[in-house]
């Protein structure tokens, strides 16, 4: 009987246990039930009601996709002719496709029709650009004209840039600036000899250099050159790598491969650069840097912006007039520099055989078997799909 006790009272005692942890394993099975439950009525509560009369419209053809990576597993390189073949493969003949890059939607259209009707009839809607973690580190502060959201700001910046520097009055006023440039250019050209000249360093010298004496009335100094050249082409870079952190936002929370302090980075010294040439304009012109009136001082932008600063009702803040000189000196300088290394190229045939050679043996040793005939249509070289210069 002793024994029939002592067997009762253990039993008794792991009851409660063994009840405590079906009643934690129920409780877990219900929670999850009831989320998936909120989620599915929250699904069928946002989904748009199916209209009778639009039943007969079509859904934007797209092709299978991952449930967490959308469609990324399908890009390869080269990215132009990845997205042509997957519209050619699952647009049925749409002239749109609808890709998914991680938590980012994306409308690839890839028929001329289609691409005018969303420049005019879906302008409105198709003019904002996506709000991107990277473009927010990398322009900081101080928004660039091509990476603003459309708006009141980006509006007001296009207006700057506009009014004092790409009228038709700015550029011509710009002349005697060009002008001189072209003139230094050559005679640094002479005396180099026969030195060997790198067409495209040497464009940009010149571009940066017209840029800036419209800007701020000066020359930058060839090491100054090679720093905003080398600042440029990082924050491009940084910009083209940080496109997995913007479409997996696990990888920007976790800040793989170091993108965001990259990002930080480069947008301080973005900031710096577009400053020192603003202190270094009002330190020229003691009077706050705004320009005088008499017909001697050359116009720049600078000199504009700053007398409208002191004179104008409108608030124009430093930042603004940063935002639109880097806005011009980036924006200008590559595209610019890369057209005269195309026009010069083009003015000489020997050297363009020899580049269409050279291209030519590129693609057969990446693509071995692919590369037929310049008039083949599923040519490399053929079509609307052919790489083609900048300008």
């Amino acid at each position: 009987m002793a024994v029939n006790c002592e067997e009762f009272q253990a039993s008794a005692e792991l009851g409660p246990a063994e009840t405590m942890d079906i009643s934690v394993s129920q409780l877990l099975l219900f929670a999850s039930l009831l989320l998936l439950l909120t989620w599915l009525l929250v699904r069928l509560l946002s989904s748009p009601p199916s209209e009778p009369t639009n039943s007969h419209r079509r859904r934007i053809p797209t092709p299978p996709a991952l449930p967490i990576f959308g469609h990324l597993h399908l890009l390869k390189k080269p990215l132009h002719r990845c997205l042509a073949a997957l519209a050619g493969r699952y647009g049925a003949g749409a002239g749109v496709l609808h890709l998914k890059f991680g938590s980012k939607r994306v409308l690839f259209v890839s028929s001329a029709t289609v691409a005018d009707e969303c420049f005019t009839v879906h302008d409105v809607a198709l003019a904002d650009r996506p709000g991107l973690a990277s473009r927010r580190l990398l322009t900081d502060d101080c928004p660039a004209i091509a990476m603003c959201n459309y708006g009141a700001l980006w509006r007001r910046l296009r207006r700057l840039a506009t009014v004092h520097a790409l009228c038709a009055r700015r550029v011509a006023d710009t002349a005697g600036a060009r002008d001189a440039e072209a003139r230094a250019m050559v005679a640094r050209l002479a005396g180099g000899g026969a030195a060997v000249v790198t067409v495209k360093a040497t464009a940009y010298q010149f571009v940066a250099n017209v840029i800036m004496a419209m800007v701020a009335g000066e020359r930058m100094p060839e090491e100054k050159v090679r720093r905003f050249r080398a600042m440029t082409e990082a924050g491009l870079a940084a910009a083209g790598a940080a496109n997995r952190h913007d479409s997996l936002p696990v990888l920007r929370l976790l800040d793989f491969g170091r993108t965001r302090r990259r990002l930080a980075g480069i947008a301080m010294v973005r900031r710096q650069f577009g400053q020192s040439i603003l202190d270094d304009y009002r330190r020229r012109h003691p009077r706050g840097g705004a320009v005088t009136d008499d017909e001697e001082t050359p116009t720049t932008v600078l000199g504009n912006l700053l007398r409208q600063q002191e004179r104008s009702s409108e608030p124009l803040d430093d930042v603004a007039i940063r935002s639109v000189c880097l806005s011009l000196l980036q924006g200008g300088t590559d595209t610019s520099s890369s057209t005269i290394e195309w026009a010069m190229l083009s003015c000489s045939p020997t050297q363009m055989c020899s580049g269409k050679q050279l291209t030519r043996s590129t693609l057969l040793l990446a693509h071995p078997g692919y590369y037929r005939s310049p008039t083949s249509p599923d040519s490399p070289t053929s079509g609307a799909s052919s790489p083609r210069p900048s300008g």
